[in-house]
């Protein structure tokens, strides 16, 4: 987690404790303490409860603006700008909870319809062995790459980049094995049975805490799947090459 990220965490619970206290605790203080405003202004405001009160506004405010950058880089097209700017620091741990601790799908897209809708979008079953198949192989070779994981930051936060990588791996893998068996041979399953295995390994290491893309990186684990992804899309590659060529003889000899 970079260091902003952990400011604004703590300035959400922050956040929290200023609004609770505005509204709930000042006016129960000025019921019960006839002299709470002398206390206020004790020294010209130079006191304990002013010196607090400004350090915490600062952190509330600084919370207001990292949700309003937020939503603006990532989640440009949600109903939440208007609440963020004209409720400010009452919606804005409302807003927080949802985008990095619930972590509710972000809204940086439109999404039109670009044809009819009365169009048929249906796929044929092997056109969704194809495309369970594609799926699976761009997915290792996002593994291989590092610049194309570094793209992601154009649609995905960094920070939960690392987490992205290894949920498109359990979307795309091994989710229906007949689907698996269907889409590749028995030996590009073992290489890809191999993948799997490793990144499950890896995944369980990090309990759900996962670095940020460019941390995780610099590890041994990250230069290990990074091989193996190429190591396995070369092999699946290969296999491919050599099947088409084995199917293609006997037509060629017939011929």
């Amino acid at each position: 987690m970079k260091l902003i990220d952990k400011i604004a965490y703590i300035s959400f619970w922050v956040t929290i404790i200023f609004d609770v206290f505005m509204f709930f605790g000042i006016p129960i203080l000025f019921m019960n303490m006839p002299n709470f405003m002398d206390y206020v202004t004790y020294k010209n405001g130079l006191n304990p409860f002013n010196i607090t009160y400004t350090i915490l506004n600062y952190l509330v405010f600084f919370h207001w603006g990292y949700c309003i950058w937020f939503l603006l880089k990532y989640d440009r097209y949600s109903k939440s700008l208007i609440p963020l700017l004209f409720l400010s620091v009452i919606y804005s741990p409302f807003y927080f909870y949802q985008v990095k601790i619930k972590k509710r799908p972000l809204k940086n897209e439109i999404n039109k319809p670009t044809e009819s809708q009365s169009e048929d979008y249906s796929i044929t079953y092997s056109e969704f062995i194809e495309l369970t198949r594609a799926n699976v192989i761009n997915v290792l070779k996002l593994w291989a790459s590092k610049t194309d994981q570094l793209e992601l930051q154009k649609t995905i936060p960094r920070d939960e980049i690392t987490r992205e990588l290894f949920d498109y791996w359990c979307d795309y893998s091994m989710a229906d094995s007949e689907v698996i068996r269907e889409s590749f041979s028995s030996k590009e399953i073992d290489f890809l049975s191999e993948f799997d295995m490793q990144i499950s390994n890896i995944e369980n290491k990090y309990k759900g805490v996962f670095l940020d893309i460019e941390e995780f990186q610099k590890t041994p684990d990250w230069n290990s799947l990074n091989k193996l992804a190429k190591d396995t899309t070369n092999k699946i590659t290969k296999e491919k090459t050599v099947a088409t060529r084995r199917n293609r003889a006997p037509a060629e000899r017939r011929l």
